[in-house]
């Protein structure tokens, strides 16, 4: 009996393994597969179409979340730098500076605005210059031997040609010359001339080496000796002065002005020392030189 219960124990046991094995497989083979494994996510990402307002980024990719966002592109975000745009800050204005450039724009503007009033009523009233005619000449007690004399008289008409500026002459100097060299000069007290008003001077004057302080050379007054010998001489006379203009609205500066009149031929009578200026009664204009 024994043994009976034995085998039936070892057959069941057979029949159970059997059985456990058989579970096993079907349950192998029920059971579902694994699922594939994803494939490594690149890191690059299309362009996204960005915020509200803003456009969209090229080639980055949306921030994470929890951060804020990219500021817009064509800022320079470089480190440390601050953009008043991007984190809504006030620049800082210098009052000083904007005072200072205010005050140069409004003294350029006045002066500027000065010139061209000033322009204007110069063009307006065209200052002209004043006119010199040599009206006569002559001379007494001409010699050249041993040194230069002669006593001179000359006429000499100073015009205003102006209608609207009133003249003044001051430092005025009247020369009379033989080539380069000065061989008498007078001195003119300061005068006025009105609109368009002349003055007539008569000036006395002596050539003396003493007065006129030249020393003039053997030569000079050998060529002076000469001409003389031929009857007549030529001389010439300048007229230096500081002439400016005014009227009410205008005042011109203070001019250094030179008159000459060259090439007044002054014919002797015979072998006397008295001469006197060839022009036939007509008045010699003179050259103005400012």
């Amino acid at each position: 009996m024994g043994s009976d219960s034995s085998d039936s124990d070892s057959s069941n046991h057979g029949k159970s393994h059997k059985k456990n094995k058989s579970k096993d497989k079907s349950s192998t083979s029920a059971s579902p597969a694994p699922p594939p494994v994803a494939a490594p996510h690149m890191m690059y990402y299309q362009s996204s179409p960005g915020y509200p307002g803003q456009p969209p980024y090229q080639g980055y990719p949306p921030p994470p979340h929890g951060y804020p966002p990219y500021p817009p592109q064509g800022y320079n975000n470089y480190p440390g730098q601050i953009h008043a745009p991007y984190y809504n800050a006030t620049p800082y204005h210098d009052g000083g500076a904007a005072f200072i450039r205010g005050f140069i724009m409004c003294s350029c503007f006045i002066f500027t605005g000065f010139f061209v009033s000033t322009l204007i009523i110069a063009l307006m009233l065209h200052p002209q210059l004043p006119e010199y005619r040599v009206n006569s000449l002559s001379v007494t007690n001409f010699n050249t031997n041993p040194t230069l004399t002669g006593d001179w008289n000359i006429s000499i008409t100073v015009q205003n040609p102006n209608d609207r500026l009133k003249g003044y002459f001051r430092e005025f100097k009247v020369d009379i010359v033989h080539d380069t060299n000065e061989i008498a000069m007078s001195v003119v007290p300061n005068f006025e001339l009105e609109k368009q008003e002349q003055k007539q001077m008569e000036i006395r004057t002596s050539s003396t080496n003493g007065a006129i302080a030249v020393s003039f050379q053997k030569w000079d007054l050998d060529e002076i000796s000469k001409e003389r010998s031929s009857g007549s001489v030529m001389v010439g006379v300048r007229i230096a002065s500081m002439t400016e203009f005014r009227s009410p609205s205008l005042t011109t500066r203070s001019t250094g002005m030179l008159a000459s009149c060259l090439g007044l031929k002054v014919v002797f009578q015979g072998s006397t020392g008295n001469g006197m200026l060839d022009n036939k009664g007509i008045p010699v204009n003179c050259t103005i030189y400012v």
